[in-house]
């Protein structure tokens, strides 16, 4: 199935693809065993990074992974999901900076939010939120604690916190 979409005088082409199982990523398939790789992966740097890039770059990426939602929410959702994604988005970035420029514990603090963030996504939260694929909630919480865990035990040792 295909469908095409007009702009103008430019036609797109969509692809209509399934996204059954038999065509899923690694991630769909194993969302457990790939966000343990993301999640570890993720940390990888912090060992090596200096305190100020270890947090720069924490921030950065909290500030990525909430603004997937609001990817979602343009892709399947409504005015208003476009809008709650991309206010929640904007709060997770700012708490970053707030992180990187004075406490940096809200960073880890960040990512474990972000993972409740993810459970009020999951289809028995029963919130009326943008509609995603179900594999991501479970893959997406599990990076959020490894790194939100892994940030505060390697900035506790290297006393950023």
């Amino acid at each position: 199935m295909s469908s095409s979409v007009e702009f103008g005088s430019v036609q797109i082409e969509r692809s209509g693809r399934s996204h059954g199982h038999a065509n899923a990523s690694v991630f769909a398939k194993r969302p457990i065993l790939t966000g343990v790789a993301v999640g570890v992966g993720s940390l990888a740097p912090h060992f090596f990074l200096p305190a100020q890039a270890s947090l720069g770059f924490a921030a950065v990426l909290i500030a990525l992974i909430a603004g997937i939602y609001f990817g979602f929410a343009v892709m399947n959702g409504s005015s208003r999901d476009q809008f709650v994604e991309f206010n929640v988005t904007g709060l997770f970035a700012v708490v970053a900076l707030l992180g990187l420029l004075l406490w940096p514990i809200l960073l880890p603090l960040a990512y474990f939010g972000h993972a409740l963030w993810d459970l009020a996504h999951h289809k028995k939260s029963r919130l009326a939120l943008v509609s995603i694929p179900q594999w991501y909630v479970p893959w997406s919480v599990v990076i959020d604690v490894i790194i939100g865990a892994g940030l505060i035990a390697i900035w506790t040792s290297h006393a950023i916190i």
